[in-house]
């Protein structure tokens, strides 16, 4: 194919030259052919301006008027529409596209010629960009995963085509280039990361948690069909480490991958965001600094600024997460002056440009064309509880203990001792409402013998097979032959103690004291500091002409004041922390995130009214929203006895619709849930939710699995 890069003058040229082709004559060759050629050097030359990119895809809807039925065009225009954001009309290419692949494979299949017909790996090819197209930026679950079965089905096909004397004849008559050995391999590979991503975005947004395994394990089969045709895919590394991490909570073989990407591809920044999630998930806080560290220290200023929109997020995330663990490890004071110092700094960097680099800001280079700008994320996951810094242990332990927290069997003075330990040294979760860990009064002797553990139910093979039971469950059953029949209850299941600690609404202490000479960081001066950068980079992109760009500069920007906001809150400056909210509720109005953060202010104020119609308020915007759910079941289980029925069934049915939905992977909601269960005296369903509590606290990261997620923007 010539080497010839794309001119209008050419092109108009080009195009009064061509003919419409008559019945069962091919297109125009020198259309096509420059068409082909054309977009190829765009990609390769990286020439992504939106001005260039739309007068070539204004000349493909051209070209594809005076063609009939042409493949070739339509691959193109899925390639240039992706590029300038188009996804409309890049669907319908896409349609269209595999319309007339299919028309053609039947059609091969009885002997009729079908002209202008790619061969079945170059349908694949396409198929697969097409396909993360619709995960990345159309974001239609339905859609992607009726895409990846006809995906799959051309897959098939192009494995059968290998060896057909057929598929080999029809592609010499096709005109079509064989593909090498090598290139069949890396196409396939993609194919198959393509069907594992459309299978990921449906796992996410499955209403019930049955469909959502299936979909979670029809990815991982993808991923795993990915990795054996190409080991260094590290998209597909990327991917199924997340996937691994937060659908099967397997860390070891998530941990393995993530490595395995960044190994290959050292400036690979979703691959270093999963890595520092899983580090901190196993509680390896510096090592998961140093990972953010790494990722941080591989993208220059001028670098940043070219970046993909994101690209540009994910670098933001990345400073948040290192920002969430220098507070687990440092302190809260620490964190507010990182912030200060250096996150606006980095958003100053992503999002400052001049007039001559505006267009590079909206489209990045892309030599697939398949890694263009986004629409912005879904922001309500920046407060997340910080896991507790004790001492890891060879066995995390998870005692069996009385509602006063005393551990049964154990001297009363020890576990004492080792309360108010944990009381100095715990980071506790952010949906703080009240300064005590302890959820009920002490009772006596006799009471504690009969409030044992109910695990009679727990099938026979997690006991006796201890690798299926999480390392913490089996040190706090503390099993052996002579007790594992006593542990039994007649009235209820205690929840480990070490989960309440993580998830308990304990006084918010910082683990390290933090000591600063610095003056004391107030949101009034991260303003004054930040005047000239942040503020006048937000009004340079409310100035551009993009909506998408507008959307993730304002939409960054308040991730971050709602990050302050948090900080301030734990550290128990309320002033301050609604001064962020405020500075948040500035960036796009006031939201169902700003009302959630106002909400958990007014809590751990001990502000019950005022909490309650802050997440009404919450959920009056966005119904699922699971912060604002976890907040008003707090408070609702709290309220005085009397009113104790109605606030419990409305808390019931909130958390168990959003442990199916939303919050299917929130410990807190399983927890509080459990809770209720208890309270009712309904054992199984207790059982079943404080399980999976456990099982997800044993492997939760210092913030949420999906903000490592690089297309996941929902609001």
């Amino acid at each position: 194919m010539p080497q010839q890069s794309f001119d209008p003058t050419t092109a108009t040229a080009v195009l009064k030259a061509a003919k419409f082709p008559r019945s069962g004559e091919p297109n125009d060759a020198a259309l096509v052919s420059y068409a082909e050629a054309a977009v190829a050097s765009w990609i390769r030359r990286s020439q992504h301006d939106r001005l260039h990119a739309r007068a070539l895809a204004d000349f493909l809807y051209k070209a594809a008027a005076k063609t009939y039925h042409c493949q070739a065009i339509l691959r193109c225009l899925l390639k240039v529409l992706t590029a300038v954001g188009n996804y409309t009309d890049a669907e319908r290419a896409l349609v269209t596209y595999l319309d007339l692949a299919e028309k053609g494979r039947v059609r091969a299949q009885k002997g009729s010629s079908f002209v202008d017909i790619d061969d079945a790996h170059t349908t694949v090819q396409t198929a697969a960009e097409g396909l993360q197209m619709l995960v990345r930026y159309v974001r239609d679950a339905g859609k992607a995963k009726e895409t990846a079965e006809v995906l799959r089905g051309w897959i098939v096909a192009s494995s059968a085509a290998d060896g057909s004397q057929t598929g080999l004849a029809a592609d010499k008559e096709a005109g079509t280039q064989e593909t090498s050995g090598e290139d069949k391999m890396k196409i396939l590979s993609t194919a198959w990361m393509a069907v594992g991503s459309a299978y990921n975005l449906e796992a996410r947004s499955a209403l019930n948690n049955s469909a959502r395994d299936a979909d979670a394990e029809s990815a991982r089969l993808a991923f795993d069909k990915a990795l054996a045709f190409d080991d260094n895919n590290t998209e597909a590394l990327y991917e199924y480490s997340l996937l691994l991490a937060e659908f099967y909570h397997d860390l070891d073989r998530a941990e393995e991958l993530a490595r395995k990407a960044r190994k290959i591809d050292a400036g690979h920044l979703g691959a270093a965001h999963v890595l520092a999630l899983i580090l901190s998930a196993r509680e390896k806080y510096l090592e998961a600094r140093e990972s953010c560290r790494c990722a941080m220290q591989d993208t220059t200023g001028e670098q940043r600024r070219r970046m993909s929109l994101a690209e540009k997020r994910l670098v933001l995330q990345i400073r948040m997460t290192d920002i969430a663990l220098m507070e687990v490890t440092e302190g809260p004071q620490a964190a507010l002056e990182k912030v200060s110092d250096s996150l606006f700094a980095v958003y100053n960097d992503l999002f400052t440009w001049d007039e001559d680099t505006v267009e590079s800001q909206i489209h990045e280079a892309s030599t697939s064309a398949m890694s263009f700008p986004r629409l912005s994320e879904k922001d309500w996951e920046k407060e997340k509880p910080r896991r507790d810094i004790v001492p890891a242990a060879p066995v995390p332990a998870i005692a069996i203990t009385a509602h006063n927290g005393q551990e049964i069997g154990e001297a009363a003075d020890v576990d004492d001792d080792d309360d108010e330990e944990f009381q100095r040294d715990v980071t506790p979760s952010p949906f703080s409402t009240s300064s005590s860990t302890s959820n009920s009064s002490g009772r006596n002797g006799a009471e504690l013998n009969s409030q044992k553990q109910i695990l009679d139910n727990i099938p026979r093979d997690l006991i006796s097979n201890t690798s299926n039971i999480p390392a913490a469950i089996l040190t706090d059953m503390r099993v052996n032959s002579s007790r594992s029949q006593s542990l039994l209850s007649k009235r209820s299941l205690i929840l480990p103690r070490s989960i309440r600690r993580r998830l308990s609404d304990s006084s918010i202490r910082s683990r390290i004291s933090s000591k600063s000479s610095r003056p004391p960081v107030t949101a009034a001066s991260i303003i004054e500091k930040n005047k000239g950068g942040a503020n006048r980079v937000l009004r340079n992109s409310l100035s551009v002409d993009d909506t998408e760009l507008k959307t993730i500069s304002m939409q960054c920007l308040r991730e971050v004041w709602l990050l302050v906001a948090g900080l301030f809150r734990r550290r128990e400056k309320w002033n301050e922390c609604a001064a962020a909210i405020a500075e948040a509720t500035k960036l796009g109005g006031a939201k169902e995130d700003t009302f959630t953060e106002r909400g958990f202010l007014m809590s751990a104020q001990g502000r019950t009214a005022d909490a309650m119609e802050a997440f009404e308020a919450a959920l009056t915007v966005s119904i699922d929203h699971v912060p604002a759910i976890i907040g008003i079941s707090i408070v609702l289980l709290n309220l005085p006895d009397k009113e104790q029925p109605v606030a419990r069934d409305r808390a019931f049915v909130l958390l168990e619709t959003t442990t199916k939905l939303e919050g299917w992977d929130s410990s807190e909601a399983w927890m509080l849930l459990g809770d209720i269960y208890e309270s009712i005296g309904s054992e199984e369903q207790v059982r079943e939710s404080w399980w999976r509590c456990v099982q997800l606290e044993e492997t939760r990261p210092i913030r949420r699995w999906k903000v490592a997620w690089m297309w996941d923007t929902a609001q």
